[in-house]
């Protein structure tokens, strides 16, 4: 079948939607009109700034419940019709039974009439099918599974079963179900057509009132985002107020602030002749260096110990620090590579692999 009986236009939907949003905004409207306020620091508030509060809360919850509604939109709208698109693919495959037997004049291959969604006793929605007879214009309904619908319910004044016949004209199914111990009926309908929404004269003027358009909408999303950026970047900053304090408190320093501070430990240790080599600019920047040795009477081992314990203790309030490769010894020439961390996420990196 491709006659599709839920899936509508889009703007059908969008319709929808805005119907809802002014109904929520209609109620909401002037809720604060009659609200008492409490003295405010022992002072009674005037009628007048009363009275200009309360448009302000009444314009304030409204801007929300406008910008909420606007911000659910899209989704809502792409929900429905996904909803609708999916019945209307579970009504085109559901496979017909065949040979239904007419109960009334035993003729063959009754003609199915229509098909349509309904709540099966298991709890699911399913197809079921209604057939009608060529001949005596009988009618019987059959799930998709094959299973005959059949009503269930007792005769409210004996207890016995009921038994159900159903005719349909236009789109209203009628059931008519009768007790065959006391003579007791019972009738129930289902109209299969769409509720026809009932027109709103002052629709389009409240669209214009309590919808936002599609500027206003993204504004008013770009703005929530940005709140909820912030509020966000402050619960993380006092979750992690020791990291920051930290970060604050290292010495941010430049290659050159950086050859100031080593250049008098390193020499009052007997390590002359600082020199750097280009920095190497990655995620961090790294730059090698080299010294050489003063003091003959110091051995090799000595030397490059002395000197990594040195440079870890001068750099340890800084931005800086030795890599681990350490310190390479030569004939008392010592090289080395220095590691510089710049920026807020990387100190904090930095600070935490400290603490750890």
């Amino acid at each position: 079948m491709n006659q599709y009986r839920h899936l509508k236009d889009h703007s059908y939907y969008s319709d929808l939607y805005d119907r809802h949003t002014i109904d929520e905004c209609r109620q909401l409207d002037g809720v604060f009109d009659d609200r008492p306020f409490p003295p405010l620091e022992g002072k009674e508030i005037l009628p007048e700034e009363a009275t200009r509060l309360r448009k302000v809360f009444n314009e304030l919850h409204l801007y929300f419940l406008k910008g909420e509604r606007y911000a659910k939109k899209a989704d809502t709208v792409k929900e429905w019709m996904g909803n609708d698109e999916r019945k209307d693919q579970k009504l085109d495959n559901a496979r017909e039974p065949q040979d239904v037997r007419c109960l009334g004049c035993s003729a063959r291959n009754m003609r199915c009439i229509s098909r349509d969604l309904m709540t099966h006793k298991s709890g699911n929605e399913a197809v079921v099918f209604l057939f009608e007879c060529g001949h005596c214009q009988k009618r019987r309904a059959y799930w998709e599974s094959g299973e005959e619908w059949e009503y269930k319910a007792k005769c409210p004044k004996c207890q016995s079963d009921f038994s159900g016949e159903t005719t349909q004209e236009g789109s209203l199914l009628t059931t008519v179900y009768t007790c065959a111990s006391c003579g007791y009926t019972e009738t129930d309908t289902l109209d299969l057509a769409t509720d026809k929404e009932k027109i709103d004269p002052n629709f389009e003027a409240d669209r214009k009132k309590y919808c936002l358009s599609e500027k206003e909408g993204m504004e008013y999303v770009t703005q929530q985002a940005s709140i909820k950026s912030i509020v966000g970047e402050m619960k993380e900053r006092e979750e992690n107020k020791e990291v920051y304090e930290a970060v604050a408190k290292i010495q941010k320093l430049t290659i050159m602030d950086l050859q100031k501070l080593l250049d008098p430990a390193l020499t009052a240790a007997g390590y002359l002749k600082l020199e750097f080599e280009k920095p190497d600019l990655q995620k961090d920047v790294l730059l090698g260096f080299s010294v050489q040795e003063s003091k003959s009477d110091r051995s090799e081992r000595e030397s490059v110990y002395d000197l990594q314990k040195l440079i870890k203790k001068t750099l340890e309030p800084t931005n800086w620090r030795l890599m681990s490769d350490g310190v390479n010894y030569r004939l008392g020439f010592l090289q080395g590579r220095l590691r510089g961390v710049e920026g807020e996420e990387n100190l904090k990196e930095l600070v935490r692999k400290i603490k750890t």
